[in-house]
């Protein structure tokens, strides 16, 4: 059933005291796994609310757990907690104190909107089962995730489905995207190291040139996706780094790449792997070149149940309006450690729109859009209220 009129207007009686904990959050960023104040303010003020709180899953990482009626069924509503190290230059009145750290990515928002579906679900318990609010650490550097499941996340707590909401620059304020399938790409790193032979640079016969050997590397990489990955699935390879060479006339000895690989299957990454070493190898062979070949993978592809994607699409638009709630896939090749929670539990994580006007994810200028604090916090609200009926 929709939100009535009447919890509406208790809803945004919130508002105030919402801002004023997103502003202070804001003020007050801690990069991730130290988010240690963050995590004690957080903790402190479920308590106040009567929430059950357990502490240090996944080092700063907490769990609130509030139940009501006697329901089996329980879900987890997430929230990340962690700050960028960018130095902010907003010049707004609660603009980071924490010179060199900021919130530029939206968790100050993320972590009110999650806290202001605890405080009303908490007073008003209009639900029947188990709500688990996850405020999870370290998602910017990634591993925050991993690290609540091997500290338990799901052994220790029965969870039936986990959720997500993250602001987004590219949509327009209170819009929601939602769907099912990838939303998010994995991220794989991978260091290259080439072992040639060094010499002087007017005698380049007499070694093996690493340099000459690690550009054809680059450029062969490109190959990968262009010609042995299928049109039909989305895939990134990029070299970031190049280093190697000490003086100008000296061909060095050795060369490292390092770099990023993006996907939106598991299949589709380690193909990517092999075909990577195939090149690799082959190029050294030619040149009679060494190496060494680290591929390391990262944040899991995030993708949604298509179940509980329409769980959550039904709820977005009893929020915003059906015209607000954009359906069709929009996979992004950026990355999200959601999708370890996604390899365990069904779920869904969404976008809510922060807009354009509200500046750039990850730029020194970005500010969360409060005007869509309480969307974000309805939305919360009538997911609980409808999947734990």
């Amino acid at each position: 059933m929709k939100l009535t009129n009447e919890e509406n207007k208790k809803i945004d009686l919130m508002k105030k005291d919402l801002i004023s904990l997103r502003h202070h959050l804001h003020k007050n960023p801690e990069l991730a796994m130290e988010e240690k104040n963050t995590s004690d303010l957080i903790a402190k003020k479920l308590k106040g609310l009567g929430i059950e709180v357990h502490r240090n899953i996944g080092k700063t990482g907490l769990v609130g757990v509030l139940k009501s009626g006697n329901g089996n069924k329980a879900i987890a509503l997430r929230a990340d907690m962690d700050a960028l190290p960018i130095l902010e230059e907003t010049n707004l009145e609660y603009q980071s104190v924490n010179k060199g750290v900021m919130h530029a990515c939206g968790h100050d928002g993320h972590m009110a909107m999650l806290f202001g579906a605890a405080q009303y679900l908490a007073k008003n318990k209009n639900f029947n089962g188990t709500v688990y609010f996850i405020f999870q650490p370290a998602e910017e550097s990634g591993g925050g995730a991993e690290a609540m499941i091997r500290d338990g996340l799901f052994t220790k707590y029965k969870i039936d489905s986990v959720y997500g909401l993250h602001v987004s620059s590219v949509l327009e304020s209170g819009y929601f995207s939602i769907h099912d399938g990838p939303v998010h790409a994995s991220s794989s790193n991978f260091d290259i190291k080439i072992i040639g032979k060094d010499t002087h640079g007017a005698h380049q016969e007499r070694g093996i040139d690493s340099i000459l050997v690690a550009s054809e590397i680059v450029m062969s990489l490109q190959t990968i996706v262009s010609r042995r990955i299928s049109t039909l699935d989305t895939a990134v390879v990029s070299v970031t780094k190049f280093h190697g060479g000490t003086a100008y006339n000296i061909l060095p000895k050795d060369v490292t790449l390092n770099g990023t690989v993006r996907t939106h299957k598991n299949e589709v990454r380690d193909k990517i792997k092999t075909e990577m070493e195939k090149i690799i190898r082959g190029i050294c062979q030619g040149y009679g070149a060494n190496y060494d070949f680290k591929y390391k993978h990262g944040d899991r592809a995030v993708v949604n149940t298509k179940k509980e994607s329409l769980q959550a699409i039904s709820v977005a638009e009893k929020i915003s309006g059906k015209e607000k709630v954009l359906t069709e896939p929009r996979p992004i090749m950026g990355s999200e450690d959601f999708g370890f929670y996604l390899e365990k539990k069904p779920g869904c994580y969404a976008h809510l729109g922060n807009g354009p006007e509200k500046g750039v994810n990850h730029n020194s200028k970005f500010d969360f859009n409060d005007e869509i604090l309480m969307t974000g916090t309805k939305y919360w609200i009538q997911l609980a209220q409808d999947l734990l009926e």
